[in-house]
């Protein structure tokens, strides 16, 4: 036979169990929220730029403003993308609105078309 002791021991056990996965939720909780938060202020934060391409310029100018600009974060990376792709040889000359949530594929078709 068990001792009231044994019972309350065992019946103490399930509350623990409950306890702590109560706690871990609540600690991936604010963790999931954080990340929530940093992705959504990623998204609102669009930044929209009008580029000038003039006669002459090259794709190491126009990379260096789209950075300067925070339309893309790697102006190497970038150029080197145009370059992969022969991009940088039909880069046009006009006014172009491009924005910081562009892919290098959309801002390199946006440049030459």
């Amino acid at each position: 036979m068990s001792s009231p002791t044994d019972e309350g021991e065992i019946a103490g056990k399930p509350s623990k169990n409950a306890d702590k996965e109560k706690q871990n939720k609540q600690d991936v909780n604010p963790i999931q929220e954080t990340k929530e938060k940093e992705v959504s202020k990623k998204e609102d934060t669009i930044v929209s730029y009008t580029l000038k391409v003039k006669s002459n310029m090259t794709t190491t100018e126009i990379t260096q403003i789209l950075a300067k600009e925070k339309i893309i974060d790697d102006a190497a990376g970038f150029e080197a993308y145009m370059n992969e792709h022969d991009f940088s040889k039909n880069v046009q000359i006009g006014v172009f609105v491009v924005t910081n949530n562009m892919t290098y594929r959309q801002l390199a078709h946006t440049l030459t078309h």
